[in-house]
């Protein structure tokens, strides 16, 4: 189908460029409820996402227009012809400011390597760890394994001709604990780029202790501040959110007043934070655009070392893309987690989001599940809400030793933010 649509393409009078994205994904399902086995499914697509690109001029001003559009099954060389005249004409009407189409270079491949087990074996397997954990009254009522072989093939009228496989497990879990009084359940969504059987151990046991809070939470009392430690996703959604401000596409924007060399953490009394964007594996060896990736510290030390994101954003900027990476990797912290809760403290296990502004200095979320530990005892708790200054939490940071590789991050698997008001 690519070999037709090139064709198509390159006869199109109505369109100055294109990129062709080829999406297959081979994948194996398995469905458990209350612990049983319910259904499997192979699962075998594959997907085209076409884009074609108009060069015009606007009253004096050069601009690229873009469109794109989708096609699961093949069409006839008309119906194909229509569909790009459509997405021309769609495209004279995006006023973008003029940018080029990545060139290529030579045809190029990567691949990761696989899982080394048969997909549903494998998933199977990981299954019978997750219920080794459980109990009669405590146990996962609904478990969903997902493997998944994903290739993207890219090309484009400018040469690119790349191609990309990788794997990823993903489980979506609802552990349930059912009490004497009233049945309570949880959503976990774990992700896994490596089969390691002691994480999905240390995973399922974490889920079960997580519910098992969720049915012993009060509402918290007599806690006006506390130190507020943060784990995995949360973690993640922390550091996505600081270092948002300094994608290509925001100074473009002009939606921060702070450049290159300018320090994110002032009188620092804590640890400094270095964080990087990395592709998601040795495999992951371009984008959507056709650039080739490579790691980029946009956090160095406290302080912005570099902008990141897009060809078309870059190109605005005048700085050469570094492309559209998918992993945050933030350095190990040099705390331990036995240290950072050996004090009073709030651990969230469940948060809706986390909130940075940093123009108004302001950092917090609203606080679904967490376990409060007042110097003696532990205690569920819930239906709260923390907020700081995100300064002063810089300034004081503290990051764990233990490290955490989940679906877009590896850095830290916990965080500390001192001094939080609990509202």
């Amino acid at each position: 189908m690519i070999k037709q649509l090139i064709k198509a393409l390159s006869a199109a009078e109505s369109i100055t460029g294109w990129l062709i994205e080829e999406n297959a994904t081979q994948a194996a399902q398995a469905f458990y409820v209350l612990q049983k086995l319910e259904t499997t499914r192979l699962v075998d697509t594959k997907e085209y996402n076409i884009t074609v690109y108009r060069e015009f001029s606007d009253n004096g001003n050069m601009c690229t227009g873009s469109s794109t559009f989708a096609l699961s099954h093949k069409l006839s060389n008309k119906e194909l012809a229509d569909k790009i005249n459509e997405a021309a004409f769609a495209a004279s009407l995006i006023k973008n400011k003029r940018y080029d189409l990545v060139p290529g270079t030579k045809k190029r491949s990567w691949k990761q390597q696989s899982f080394g087990y048969e997909p549903l074996v494998l998933l199977d397997k990981i299954a019978d760890v997750f219920f080794a954990e459980t109990k009669s009254n405590l146990r996962f009522n609904s478990l969903e394994l997902f493997h998944s072989k994903i290739t993207l093939h890219v090309v484009s009228s400018k040469g690119v001709d790349y191609k990309k496989t990788m794997h990823r497990m993903n489980i979506e879990a609802i552990p349930s604990f059912d009490g004497k009084d009233n049945k309570v359940e949880l959503y976990r969504y774990l992700t896994y780029n490596k089969v390691d059987f002691d994480i999905f151990k240390n995973d399922a046991k974490t889920a079960l202790q997580d519910v098992t809070s969720r049915y012993e939470a009060k509402a918290i009392k007599d806690v006006s501040k506390a130190d507020v430690i943060l784990r995995d996703e949360d973690v993640r959604s922390l550091f996505e959110n600081l270092i948002d401000d300094y994608s290509y596409h925001s100074i473009y924007h002009k939606n921060t007043d702070k450049v290159i060399g300018d320090s994110i953490q002032k009188d620092v009394k804590g640890e400094y934070l270095t964080i990087a964007l990395k592709p998601a594996s040795k495999a992951d060896g371009f984008d959507r655009d056709g650039i080739l990736l490579s790691p980029i510290n946009v956090i160095d030390k406290g302080v912005i070392a570099n902008y990141y994101g897009s060809n078309q954003y870059g190109q605005y900027l005048g700085i050469k893309a570094c492309g559209s990476l998918a992993t945050i990797a933030v350095s190990k912290g040099k705390s331990s987690y036995a240290v950072m809760k050996n004090k009073p403290h709030l651990e969230i296990i469940a948060l809706s989001g986390i909130q940075i502004d940093m123009y108004s200095h302001y950092i917090g979320g609203e606080v679904r599940l967490a376990v409060y530990f007042d110097g003696k005892n532990y205690h569920p708790v819930s239906g709260f809400s923390f907020s700081g200054n995100i300064d002063k939490c810089l300034s004081s940071l503290q990051l764990s030793r233990e490290m955490v590789t989940i679906q877009g991050y590896e850095g830290p698997k916990y965080l500390m933010l001192k001094d939080m008001e609990i509202l």
